[in-house]
């Protein structure tokens, strides 16, 4: 009896879930480097590789919810150079974990602040607002404490649980008064529908924080008529400048984060510049089929031609071959109430893989279910 190439071509299923949560270490080995009124990051090990562990507290009940919102937003985002990269989530007995990529500084810190190269940083910065406002997400939340700060200057927009998508979010939420208190544009206490311009009134604010510890960095470091201490003073002067036009108290004032990018690229001499041929994007899971679409194999016909099979895999060669990976990579927080404990305490059951785009939303405000 003969079987087909084409039936007897595997039917491809797109994953699920690629995170193995068992690859990170004990949670006794975790680190404390943060406590949030959300949630707890930890620094740990994932297959030898340092990565950041984010865990919903249990202080809050709205703590698992504002996970949940930052997975989603996350997994919207998708993969950007300056946005913090998600591993994977995963539960480990009620308390939901998020793994996330690790960067050692923070910008709230005034001795980052003072050694970063100030224009790359915040050209960062507003180079993931230009990302997520055309996706029509809102950070909402913007503050040095949520920009990361990698070796080479790379910064890393951190903490989505208060973002919203102003196409897809009830009104409710739209409007709701969140985020730290003096960063909070006018509008906001007005409760006014989330807008672009209220995460550029939050950098305004952030900007104008990161040029005042810049300049007593000046005062006491460089010479006032040293190389450095010029650049220094230009860097300043500029970012100030941005940051006034960021702070108006008229949304419509002002500038969009594209202009800001525009602005900070033209300085240092590196223009934007889009292209106009037309492109269609591809999801980078488009190369795995639902259907089948990849090489059966040698043929089990009758036959046995095993040409037939060579020809159609040469034909599949000619067309493009597509990126498989369609995971995205999630992490995040680390919880663990008895974290300190851990050692003494009786064994747990092994932690549960919990896919990012298969953790309920339901009842999480924002997302309208």
């Amino acid at each position: 009896m003969s079987v087909s190439a084409e039936s007897a071509a595997p039917t491809v299923r797109l994953p699920t879930c690629t995170f193995d949560p068992t690859g990170l270490c004990p949670t006794s080995d975790w680190r404390d480097l943060s406590d949030g009124g959300y949630s707890e990051v930890y620094k740990a090990k994932l297959l030898g590789m340092t990565v950041a562990v984010k865990a919903a507290t249990s202080r809050k009940k709205t703590s698992c919810e504002s996970m949940m919102r930052e997975i989603r937003y996350l997994r919207q985002a998708g993969p950007h150079p300056n946005i913090v990269q998600p591993f994977g989530a995963f539960y480990e007995g009620d308390k939901l974990h998020l793994v996330l990529e690790f960067a050692r500084h923070c910008l709230r810190s005034d001795r980052v602040a003072r050694q970063c190269d100030p224009i790359i940083v915040m050209a960062g910065v507003v180079r993931a607002l230009v990302h997520i406002h055309g996706l029509g997400i809102i950070h909402r939340d913007l503050k040095s404490r949520n920009v990361l700060v990698s070796h080479d200057n790379r910064a890393l927009l951190i903490d989505f649980g208060l973002a919203c998508d102003i196409e897809n979010d009830t009104e409710e939420w739209l409007g709701r008064t969140v985020g730290t208190k003096k960063y909070r544009p006018p509008e906001m206490r007005d409760a006014c529908s989330a807008h672009p311009s209220m995460d550029v009134y939050c950098y305004g604010l952030m900007v104008e924080k990161l040029v005042r510890q810049r300049r007593e960095r000046v005062s006491s470091d460089d010479s006032p008529h040293s190389d450095a201490g010029r650049h220094e003073r230009c860097d300043c002067r500029l970012l100030q400048d941005l940051a006034q036009q960021c702070t108006s108290r008229e949304p419509s004032e002002r500038p969009s984060a594209w202009n800001l990018l525009a602005r900070l690229q033209r300085y240092v001499g590196d223009g934007i510049v889009r292209c106009e041929t037309e492109r269609e994007c591809v999801p980078l899971h488009a190369g795995l089929s639902r259907s089948g679409a990849h090489d059966p194999g040698p043929s089990r016909s009758a036959g046995g031609s095993a040409v037939e099979s060579r020809k159609r895999r040469r034909e599949s060669d000619d067309k493009p071959i597509e990126d498989g990976h369609g995971g995205r990579r999630r992490q995040r927080c680390a919880d663990d109430d008895e974290a300190d404990g851990a050692s003494s305490q009786p064994a747990r059951g092994p932690p549960v893989m919990a896919d990012a785009s298969a953790i309920s939303c339901k009842g999480v405000p924002g997302t309208g279910k």
